[in-house]
């Protein structure tokens, strides 16, 4: 590990995880200062602490107490990361149901930390990823109690036109024709796969079903979360414009810029909850990228 991503203050068994690897130094020192501004003393708190930060760098928004072990380090064998002091699960799980980090205590109202019981095991979170992952799936939930106007005959005699298998017909089920039908009746759909599987040629032929249903007139914005990927979206689209009958002009912006990102505001961005995008169809790309 480099001199960088080594907390130089780090004690305890935190150093012992940061030497081996399995933490850097930001993780360390998120854990020491939060337990520090609690008045958290346990070791095991730290550790998991610094876990639950490693975890959110890892792309989770929260920590496996239960599979915590189930890590990877570069040049760091199974062998070495299997013979590291880990604490049992239960042992953790005890301090953190006791941590003033999580039930708040004497040094304030303070709990940044979050423990959920599930039937597979308990998650520990950063309490502000817990409540950002409660808002989407709030959100989603009440966009999944409703669906949008939709004349269903037209809807398909539309896939019909726009997904035509050159082949002739085929047992196999067209993911990317569903992908559409499902984009035409939610309000919300999530379109993944892998690199070659034909996302921005389904993305494309969804934009010219919902065009269709919903006129000429139709406000469609496309962004993504750099300005690369946007690009990339907007050339992907474009290519295919004129045989779906698309406006020429379409063109993808980044998520900043579609949300109107305010420098020095306190809501950050012009757009949001209360004051919606001014779009009747909104495509963002490449939304792993996304916190």
């Amino acid at each position: 590990m480099t001199e960088a991503q080594l907390a130089q203050r780090a004690k305890g068994i935190v150093r012992i995880f940061n030497e081996a690897g399995v933490l850097v130094a930001a993780d360390v020192h998120v854990a020491t200062r939060v337990c520090s501004l609690g008045g958290e003393t346990s070791e095991e708190v730290r550790l998991a602490a610094a876990l639950a930060v490693r975890a959110v760098r890892s792309g989770s928004v929260c920590l496996d107490l239960r599979r915590m072990r189930d890590v990877s380090v570069d040049n760091a064998t199974e062998e070495e990361l299997t013979s590291l002091p880990w604490p049992e699960p239960s042992e953790i799980v005890a301090a953190l149901r006791l941590s003033p980090l999580v039930i708040g205590g004497n040094a304030g109202p303070l709990r940044p930390l979050r423990l959920v019981d599930t039937d597979d095991g308990e998650l520990l979170y950063l309490d502000r990823y817990f409540l950002q992952e409660q808002t989407i799936r709030r959100v989603l939930d009440e966009r999944a109690s409703t669906w949008p106007p939709a004349d269903l005959k037209a809807v398909r005699s539309r896939l019909d036109s726009l997904f035509v298998d050159e082949n002739g017909p085929t047992i196999a089920p067209d993911r990317q024709r569903i992908a559409a039908a499902l984009a035409a009746t939610q309000w919300t759909t999530v379109i993944a796969g892998g690199p070659g599987t034909g996302k921005t040629h389904t993305v494309a032929r969804i934009l010219a079903l919902l065009s269709e249903e919903l006129g000429s007139n139709a406000r469609i914005g496309l962004a993504a979360p750099t300005g690369k990927a946007a690009a990339r979206l907007q050339e992907s689209v474009r290519e295919q414009t004129a045989s779906l009958g698309l406006p020429e002009e379409l063109a993808a912006m980044t998520l900043h810029r579609l949300l109107g990102w305010q420098r020095g505001s306190s809501s950050r961005f012009k757009y949001n909850a209360t004051n919606r995008l001014p779009y009747d169809v909104v495509v963002v790309d490449e939304t792993s990228m996304v916190s």
